[in-house]
């Protein structure tokens, strides 16, 4: 799935006032925190997850690593946060897009 700007920023402001659901800290970036991604699909459609000072990983070796574990798309990095976006398959989707331009 491909993300157009306009929808990319929708995606940003709704995840602006959220917490993160996710947070690595010193364990680094374990199997049970992938798996914890994957649950957290289960139940919402944008999640954010927190790097802590502590953690050996950067964003980026996360973000590789996420991706590859679900079918999510990267909406932003910014810093030591990342915000992750997967539509819901099986159930009514709660977030509706706007149109790609």
């Amino acid at each position: 799935m491909k993300l157009s700007s306009n929808q990319r920023k929708h995606l940003e402001a709704l995840a602006n006032p959220m917490d993160a659901i996710i947070r690595i800290g010193k364990q680094g970036l374990e199997a049970k925190i992938v798996s914890s991604v994957i649950e957290a699909f289960n139940s919402h459609e944008l999640i954010k997850i927190k790097l802590l000072d502590t953690s050996p990983v950067d964003a980026e070796e996360v973000v590789d690593e996420i991706l590859d574990a679900t079918d999510a798309v990267l909406v932003r990095t910014i810093g030591r946060v990342i915000i992750l976006y997967r539509p819901f398959t099986d159930k009514p989707r709660k977030i509706e897009l706007p149109a790609a331009r």
